[in-house]
């Protein structure tokens, strides 16, 4: 009889752990990133995925993300629709190049609203990232942050304010490194910035306390810089 009952206790148990993994796999975030260079160098969403990590939540994701693409590019290709159209995602995060120019902003806003309107008939939520300009057009960043953040008002998205938190990092740290080699593609700095205000914004974070310096992978960021950006992320996220 107490073979029996145990033998029960172990189907049972057996039973809970492989119906708890069920459900920890069920509940990872889904998220598509569609975009261009500024996405995959230094894996933008791989980095989102491992603040997750920290943060006890999990995240997988696809990507499709080309050389010079714009999203009137990923729509005429159409592999962007036929994603979303599996219903499999929780967000979708879009991004094409800075689109300061009045005539980049139209084309931003119109590719927007149409992904828009796809993400709103599979349940998905859309999401803008903003970007940034190249060091020697500077003085665009303003017409950037304007251009996305109307974008995503537009399209009723969500807005992952990564070029108004470099604003705000470089204004507390002129000297912060968010540039790379090419003065355009981000440092590894720039990018963990910007995958802050994605995750931030997506899981609607108040605050990014759950990773500390002493547990960040990202050794070449200092505990003064890694506050900087969190600091600076936090403060674009409440625009």
């Amino acid at each position: 009889m107490i073979l029996r009952s145990l033998i029960v206790l172990f189907i049972f148990f057996s039973g809970c752990t492989n119906a708890n993994e069920i459900a920890s796999k069920k509940s990872a975030l889904k998220i598509l990133f569609v975009g261009n260079s500024l996405t995959y160098t230094n894996d933008l969403p791989q980095l989102v995925q491992e603040i997750g990590k920290y943060d006890s939540v999990s995240i997988e994701y696809t990507m499709l993300s080309f050389p010079n693409y714009s999203l009137e590019d990923h729509w005429k290709e159409g592999k962007v629709q036929k994603e979303i159209e599996t219903g499999r995602y929780d967000f979708v995060v879009a991004q094409q190049g800075p689109s300061a120019l009045p005539e980049s902003q139209v084309l931003l806003l119109e590719y927007a609203r149409r992904l828009a309107e796809v993400c709103k008939k599979n349940n998905t939520s859309m999401a803008i990232y903003m970007v940034w300009p190249s060091s020697t057009r500077f003085l665009d960043l303003d017409n950037v942050i304007y251009s996305y953040t109307q974008a995503a008002k537009q399209t009723q998205s969500l807005l992952c304010p990564a070029g108004l938190a470099w604003k705000y990092a470089w204004q507390s740290t002129p000297s912060l490194p968010l540039y790379g080699n090419d003065n355009f593609h981000p440092s590894m700095t720039g990018s963990v910035l910007a995958a802050f205000t994605v995750y931030g914004t997506l899981i609607k974070k108040s605050n990014f306390d759950f990773l500390t310096a002493e547990k960040s992978p990202w050794t070449e960021i200092s505990k003064k810089n890694l506050d900087t950006l969190k600091q600076a992320a936090l403060k674009a996220m409440e625009k």
